[in-house]
């Protein structure tokens, strides 16, 4: 070992007289090249250069919408079609974590092609994608404040994919200025009637789903993992809330959170379900599928990452097949994520045989958030059987059933509350079969469900702006520190 490299050493590990063998593994100590090899990141000048200038002459914020997912194209159209009606410069970064077509056909559907100012060509698992997203988002926050030092910018993170955690402590370390976390105050929660599911083979459904309706309920939020760590330390990194609900916000207030900087404004997706109910597309969905024109039929989508441990997995479909085999019609919609798992758990065949059933249809991910709609609002559209958070405030809104496989849910108030939606937890094929049978034999249940309250409001996108663009007028700022709270220095 150089003499350079020993003190480097040293300088780590100290310079106790160490066993020989020690010194032997500090010989062989040699480098390790563990980066990955990044895409790399793109902007758009011109449009940057315009926001920001706008500002600067207006003397405004500038809102970065950070989009992470399929669902965040739908879900800030509101708010952004409010920005610019309402003139507040903003900007438009896409993480391009989800490439393919069918994932970022939102671009095309909503409109988003000339609003994009940087793309950020995220690739690989969860931890190469945080570490590229806090390298790259640092170095975007960066570029802003060298050309525009005066012009403040505040990114605006949505719900709870890996982008709401990373992304405000990205911007914070480098501006010293903190997010926005609109759909805030997501916590899972679980009814206590869980505990019942240990002797599942003679548990009633009706029995299980009163005791969802009408029980007690806990919080339990190791799940969905891991958007239930990146909706808490997003949080924790934003200085403005926006939450769907009230029950929202009393967890941010019990979570130690600033009341006065916690603002109820509804769910984010409302927005984009009314515009959509308006529109028609250029091809009905049922073009594309006419099988789906005969009958009521149970659209499911799996693709939480609990949901792909091989006993869940394996319940599942072992549930979809006996649906199927007694019957019952089914679309199976292959996510990224199932279709991994169908091949690690060998179960493709499964499904492959299924398709001999006039009652089963296998697709992949449908492109245009329009068709799914068009869809869900459908009289052939029974119910939804997922794992999604997004879809349990969607059937709310639009009167139809969920059934949520999951053994907890962040949105609890569309089952404790509004009634519109049951947990069906994949603890096994026979039970799941069960509680979905239950629910489709059981006309008063399912009129019950229904007829359910919206929860989640009207008017989304215009109550967050306008409330932003109060901030802005009151000179607020994304970053204080507690001498300025207090009025003090």
């Amino acid at each position: 070992m150089t003499e350079q490299a020993q003190s480097n050493f040293d300088s780590m590990f100290g310079t106790m007289n160490l066993p020989e063998e020690v010194h032997i593994v500090k010989q062989e100590m040699k480098e390790v090249h563990i980066m990955p090899k990044m895409l790399p990141l793109t902007i758009h000048e011109q449009r940057i250069r315009e926001q920001m200038e706008k500002a600067q002459r207006e003397k405004k914020w500038v809102l970065t919408f950070v989009i992470g997912t399929k669902p965040c194209f739908y879900k800030f159209y509101g708010s952004i079609m409010e920005a610019e009606r309402q003139g507040i410069p903003y900007m438009v970064i896409d993480s391009n974590q989800h490439y393919d077509a069918n994932l970022t056909f939102g671009i095309k559907e909503f409109d988003y092609s000339r609003k994009i100012c940087s793309n950020l060509s995220i690739r690989g698992n969860l931890s190469q994608k945080s570490g590229e997203l806090f390298y790259k988002v640092s170095w975007f926050a960066n570029y802003l404040k060298n050309n525009w030092p005066d012009v403040t910018v505040v990114p605006v993170v949505l719900g709870d994919t890996i982008l709401t955690s990373i992304v405000p402590a990205a911007w914070m370390f480098t501006r010293r200025e903190k997010a926005i976390h609109n759909e805030a105050g997501l916590r899972s929660m679980s009814p206590d009637a869980m505990a019942l599911l240990r002797n599942h083979q003679t548990l009633s459904a009706e029995d299980f789903i009163d005791k969802q309706f009408n029980g007690s309920w806990s919080l339990q939020t190791q799940e969905p993992f891991p958007e239930q760590w990146d909706t808490f330390v997003s949080s924790k990194g934003s200085e403005f809330l926006f939450a769907p609900l009230d029950l929202n916000k009393q967890h941010l207030l019990r979570e130690g959170h600033n009341e006065k900087k916690i603002w109820v404004t509804g769910g984010v997706v409302v927005d984009a379900l009314e515009a959509k109910s308006k529109m028609t597309s250029e091809r009905s969905v049922f073009d594309i599928y006419p099988i789906l024109e005969q009958g009521e039929w149970i659209r499911v989508d799996i693709h939480r990452k609990a949901n792909q441990t091989p006993e869940r997995f394996k319940s599942i479909i072992s549930g979809i097949k006996q649906l199927v085999e007694k019957g019952h019609q089914v679309n199976f919609i292959e996510m990224n994520t199932t279709r991994v798992s169908l091949d690690q758990y060998g179960l493709r065949g499964v499904l492959d045989g299924l398709k001999n059933y006039d009652n089963f249809l296998h697709t992949s991910v449908w492109p245009e958030f329009s068709h799914v709609l068009e869809f869900y609002k459908s009289k052939n559209c029974f119910a939804a059987l997922t794992d999604s958070g997004g879809v349990q405030e969607e059937m709310n809104l639009l009167g139809k059933l969920c059934l949520t496989a999951r053994f907890n849910t962040d949105r609890p108030e569309t089952v404790n509350s509004a009634h519109s939606n049951i947990l069906v937890p994949p603890v096994s094929g026979d039970f799941m079969l069960k509680m979905v049978e239950h629910v489709l034999q059981n006309q008063t249940l399912q009129q019950k469900m229904r007829s359910a309250p919206k929860l989640y409001g009207e008017g989304v996108g215009k109550k967050f702006i306008t409330t932003v663009k109060g901030l802005m007028e009151q000179n607020a700022k994304p970053f204080t520190w507690t001498h300025d709270q207090w009025g003090l220095l």
